[in-house]
């Protein structure tokens, strides 16, 4: 109920034109041991938010979703036009859902929402919990590193100033209705309402063994 009181409160105080959200509960591995805080914040969090757009008539809703929706399409590149009704992860799952409540915002309210999936953001002010930062701190101090798989993996890593530059160019430009998009063949990325969804990543996935290489040439 408090927290009901704190967002209709800040909505109305602040009247807010464009609204950008990047709050959530983050992380997959944690979503195996709080599974209830990833609920808590990213699905109730994100329907105060869209109710807060809906009723102070907000311009555009931006918001983080995840490259991690992705979850058992192997398809590479990743794209916008992928099914994404396999996630891997309760993290994943809400993270979908974000982007289908959006979805159901914009159809019912005519709320614009651009919806931004964001690739293993690393940089400043990063989580502590994150590799780049765990694997820093490990290398630095000679000790061993937790890798899984012996590395063989590959990942999109995008530097947050490149993060911060799609979402401020983003801003200006709410959602638009696509007039060609069509229930036949339905493309996931756009819809007849004012909604779309943009990868926001480099497209240049690496191997996790050539990023671990690149941090201990960098502390040499």
């Amino acid at each position: 109920m408090l927290i009901n009181l704190v967002w209709k409160k800040l909505f109305k105080k602040q009247a807010f034109d464009k609204v950008v959200n990047l709050a959530a509960q983050a992380g997959v591995r944690y979503s195996l041991e709080n599974p209830h805080a990833y609920i808590n914040a990213n699905v109730v969090g994100f329907c105060n938010i869209l109710e807060g757009c809906r009723h102070n008539k907000v311009q555009h809703l931006v918001f983080a979703s995840s490259s991690s929706v992705y979850g058992a399409n192997t398809l590479q590149p990743f794209s916008e036009t992928h099914n994404v009704d396999h996630p891997l992860s309760l993290y994943a799952a809400t993270k979908k859902a974000n982007e289908l409540m959006a979805h159901a915002y914009a159809n019912l309210y005519t709320l614009p929402c651009t919806g931004l999936r964001f690739f293993t953001v690393y940089g400043p002010w990063g989580r502590p919990d994150m590799a780049l930062f765990k694997f820093t701190k490990n290398i630095l101090a000679d000790e061993p590193i937790e890798v899984y798989n012996h590395g063989d993996m590959i990942r999109d890593f995008t530097y947050i100033a490149d993060i911060v530059r799609g979402v401020i160019h983003v801003i200006d430009h709410p959602a638009q209705p696509d007039p060609q998009w069509n229930g036949v063949t339905p493309d996931p990325a756009s819809s007849y309402a004012p909604y779309a969804i943009y990868n926001i990543g480099n497209s240049n996935p690496i191997l996790l063994n050539t990023f671990i290489e690149a941090i201990e040439k960098s502390n040499q």
